[in-house]
């Protein structure tokens, strides 16, 4: 590993996830500038790159449990601190979404005003409550005034069970993994069926991939029979019976396998610790949520100019650029340690109440101090 890799680990970040988040954005990039493409067949290599969405979750789940059990593996025990949690995990996706959403809206409604159709990643046609819904996540009828945003819901309510999600796994990672097999037959093969349940495993997987991480497991070493074995699940569940979306389970074991291979191998993490991948990669949240609209437009407009292949630099070029000025102006502001401080201590009492209302603990206990934590330490290394 590079000396500025190492260096990042040491702060608690870790740039070659940044890279893996890089690649999850230009994957998903790449798939619509060509999905958008009018008259041009999509192929089945662009299709793919939807599969980048699979990659963004399991990255959530690593993310999100990393710096808890590092803590439960150093210490043997660690109080998850419910509020702070919802307040750092509210500013980090809701203010850059909600001006995303606004934005979006607005040169929507002036456009539709003005007689000017909107491009194909936006929906065509939306009124006020249409944007109050998008705001508070309501997804029921999964219309969305950038298409991108149907899996912002699926994230914040990730959030609202990550919690339950890794209290099982610090007490008994096979019940998780249980878990994991049991939302894939739930949603391929029962009437329980539905996004949120067929993601899921995505979800529950970085969770695995960060305990493999700490341990420096041996695990890493099945990592490319995995993505081998995923990606022929993945194609065969695509030929069978449904369209390659997100529920699809062997893409999730793919994008797994990447995770841990990466943690595990020191040129892997080279590779994806340079620094445009960094750059973009610590950008991807806000590349994301403007990026399907510049791209879809540009494609409309310059692919009967410039040709389909240049047309689709130019508009990833534009996505791209639309993005990292979204998070120079917005995400990377309100991330700074002091502004999530100030944020995190401003909110608590308010957050406590909520919570104490509804009877949720404002925390809670993992390892050390259950009854089980011998069995529950033995546990986590006969699983992983």
């Amino acid at each position: 590993m590079n000396r500025r890799a190492t260096d990042a680990q040491h702060e608690g970040r870790l740039d070659y996830i940044d890279g893996l988040r890089a690649v999850a954005v230009l994957l998903v990039m790449l798939f619509h500038a060509r999905v958008h493409m009018p008259r041009v067949p999509l192929g089945h290599f662009y299709l793919e790159g939807t599969h980048g969405v699979d990659l963004f979750f399991v990255l959530s789940g690593f993310c999100l449990s990393m710096p808890t059990l590092k803590k439960l593996r150093d210490s043997g025990g660690v109080h998850f601190d419910l509020v702070s949690f919802a307040a750092k995990r509210f500013l980090r996706i809701f203010p850059p979404y909600a001006v995303a959403v606004i934005l979006f809206a607005g040169v929507g409604t002036y456009a539709l005003q003005h007689g000017v159709a909107l491009p194909q990643g936006m929906r065509q046609h939306f009124v006020f409550s249409d944007v109050l819904a998008e705001l508070f996540f309501f997804d029921r009828m999964n219309e969305h005034i950038n298409q991108s945003f149907w899996s912002l819901a699926l994230e914040f309510r990730w959030y609202i069970f990550f919690p339950v999600a890794l209290a099982i796994w610090a007490a008994r990672p096979r019940a998780l993994i249980a878990l994991i097999f049991a939302a894939v037959v739930a949603s391929e093969l029962t009437r329980a069926s539905s996004t949120d349940v067929g993601v899921l495993p995505a979800f529950l997987l970085g969770i695995v991939a960060a305990q493999i991480r700490l341990q420096n497991h041996f695990a890493a070493f099945f990592g490319p029979v995995l993505a081998v074995g995923g990606t022929f699940l993945g194609l065969v569940l695509e030929h069978g019976y449904h369209f390659p979306i997100q529920t699809n389970f062997g893409w999730h074991v793919v994008a797994f396998a990447l995770v841990v291979m990466a943690g595990g191998s020191r040129w892997l993490q080279r590779l994806l610790s340079q620094q445009w991948l960094v750059t973009i990669g610590t950008s991807s949240y806000s590349i994301y949520l403007v990026h399907e609209p510049i791209i879809s437009a540009t494609d409309a407009h310059f692919a009967p100019m410039l040709g389909a292949d240049t047309t689709m630099v130019v508009a990833m070029g534009l996505g791209l650029a639309g993005g990292l000025l979204m998070a120079a102006l917005i995400e990377q502001p309100i991330t700074d340690r002091r502004v999530v401080a100030a944020f995190v201590a401003a909110s608590d009492p308010l957050i406590r109440r909520a919570f104490a209302a509804i009877g949720i603990p404002d925390s809670f206990a993992l390892g050390a101090g259950s009854s089980a934590a011998a069995a529950d330490a033995r546990d986590r290394k006969s699983v992983v």
